[in-house]
């Protein structure tokens, strides 16, 4: 297998949406059913943008955890055991205050912060700081991070991003609100077709169940690696990867991976915790709508090795005494998948670009196209992952261009350090059964390669086997007839045989000498 760095330039496949969205779609103006087949390459925005080619080269699973404990975010803060934070209920990570009117501005994530805050300490928003009414009261450090969440704020239209630290499940900004109705574009409540970037978890469920990233898969006519089918965003082979495991083991997978909700072809949400997977298909999978904050998760659970861990808001809760508040339920983590399985598909995604400094980096491009056009990114650095969703924006606003910005800000704010994925673990098994149902091309790349498996003797029918059998033998059997002249040498000396007839010529019992 070739863990090598080789530079490819992958074609995804956009999936295509119908004109009209579904009866009962959650977003309006938002169209999630149908085919998701039309081929296009990845935008040109990330050319403009310094972007290289996401191929196949070193990934690796070793991702840098940052566990965020109440201790480790007390002395980030400034000044000595706390006392240097401001006085207010809600507080970024290194303590300074949130706007007042924050909890009016960004009411979707300030339920999110309240909700979690009654979960995990049993407080409730009535108990938190105010300067008049309650100046002893709690104040709450979040995990937000003000230079990203800042950044990404800047974001203009219908659109949102959401960045998750890989292996403590820490959320340093969630930002996405739409500028007509002001509801949460990147919570549960408006999930999104995620078109490829769905393919990562697809991958995930067939390298958890042995397969490795060499395994042959049917696209079309032709066959594909799973590496190539991730890569280059081959939509049909990855329907055929889905439907060899089966939907329920897929969803299974990115349940496990933090995607907690997907919608339904009518736009029903159904909590993947429950396993509601009714009506719900392997080839539809890119098309059903998942939250942005998820796949952000889902993509921190890969950098961080294949360890998941539960999203969250709340780092630290701090009394008027500057006295930390032990929770009582801690953010649960996982082992997920397999650090193999997290290695290898952090090589399948690998890219690299000048525009972040020449660091590795992994990631999913894509496109789905209904009424709208939507565009998504989420990818990887060790230390952050990011998940940036837009719909319809123009160029310069897709989810790429989010992306860039809140990677961009973190590495100069928090001063991430440049690390090499180690790459592909070499782990599963070539298998071919995505291609043994005779759609391999007998003569394509697979077999050239691989000419006595029985997967391309299968793609010829048995009289075509036996004549090209027969066709292959005649050669052997011709050439012992070649050197005619060498077989009649030995009937040439026949005077030699009739030496021993003439020195018995004195025989008296003729004819019998």
């Amino acid at each position: 297998m070739n863990n090598g760095n080789p530079s490819r330039v992958g074609r995804r496949l956009r999936r295509t949406g119908s004109e009209g969205g579904p009866p009962g779609s959650h977003r309006a103006g938002l169209a999630y059913s149908g085919a998701r087949r039309a081929a296009t390459s990845i935008p040109a925005r990330l050319r403009d943008m310094q972007f290289t080619r996401m191929h196949l080269a070193v990934g690796g699973a070793a991702a840098l955890v940052l566990a965020v404990g109440v201790s480790i975010v007390l002395g980030n803060l400034p000044g000595d055991d706390g006392a240097g934070t401001e006085d207010a209920a809600l507080l970024y990570n290194d303590g300074r205050a949130l706007p007042a009117d924050f909890p009016d501005t960004h009411t979707a994530l300030a339920d999110r912060v309240y909700a979690e805050l009654e979960a995990r300490y049993g407080i409730t928003p009535d108990q938190l700081y105010d300067a008049d009414a309650r100046p002893d009261g709690y104040r709450v450090v979040l995990t937000l991070d003000k230079a990203l969440q800042d950044a990404a704020e800047e974001t203009t239209g219908r659109a949102g991003v959401v960045a998750v630290e890989p292996g403590s499940g820490a959320v340093l900004c969630y930002a996405g609100t739409d500028p007509d109705t002001g509801a949460d574009l990147v919570g549960a409540a408006s999930p999104h077709p995620p078109s490829a970037v769905f393919d990562m978890i697809t991958a995930a469920t067939a390298l958890e169940a042995g397969a490795s990233i060499e395994s042959r898969w049917a696209d079309e006519d032709a066959d594909v690696t799973l590496a190539q089918a991730v890569s280059e965003g081959r939509g049909d082979a990855m329907d055929t990867v889905a439907g060899e495991y089966g939907v329920e083991t897929v969803l299974d997978t990115a349940n496990g991976m933090g995607l907690t909700a997907i919608a339904d072809a009518d736009g029903a949400v159904r909590d993947l915790a429950a396993g509601d997977y009714t009506g719900l298909t392997a080839a539809d999978l890119g098309t059903y709508p998942v939250p942005v904050v998820d796949m952000a998760s889902v993509y921190a659970t890969i950098a961080a090795g294949g360890t998941y861990a539960e999203t969250h808001f709340v780092a630290a809760v701090l009394d008027s005494g500057d006295r930390e508040i032990e929770p009582g339920q801690g953010v649960r983590t996982d082992r997920a998948l397999a650090e193999t399985t997290a290695q290898d598909l952090q090589f399948i995604g690998l890219g690299e670009s000048e525009a972040i400094e020449d660091r590795d980096f992994f990631g999913v491009a894509a496109d789905y196209h209904g009424q709208t056009t939507e565009s998504w990114f989420v990818g990887a650095i060790p230390q952050l992952s990011v998940a940036a969703w837009s719909n319809g924006g123009g160029e310069g606003e897709g989810g790429v261009a989010l992306w860039r910005t809140v990677i961009d800000t973190a590495i100069e704010a928090n001063g991430y350090e440049a690390e090499d994925l180690p790459g592909a673990s070499g782990a599963g098994e070539d298998l071919t059964g995505g291609i043994d149902d005779g759609s391999v091309d007998p003569s394509g790349e697979y077999c050239r390669s691989n000419p006595d498996d029985a997967a391309c003797g299968a793609s010829t029918s048995p009289s075509e086997a036996e004549s090209s059998s027969e066709a292959e033998e005649e050669p052997t059997e011709e050439e012992p007839e070649e050197p005619e002249p060498t077989t009649s040498e030995p009937e040439e000396p026949e005077p030699t045989t009739s030496e021993p007839e003439e020195t018995t010529s004195e025989c008296t019992t003729w004819p019998f000498c």
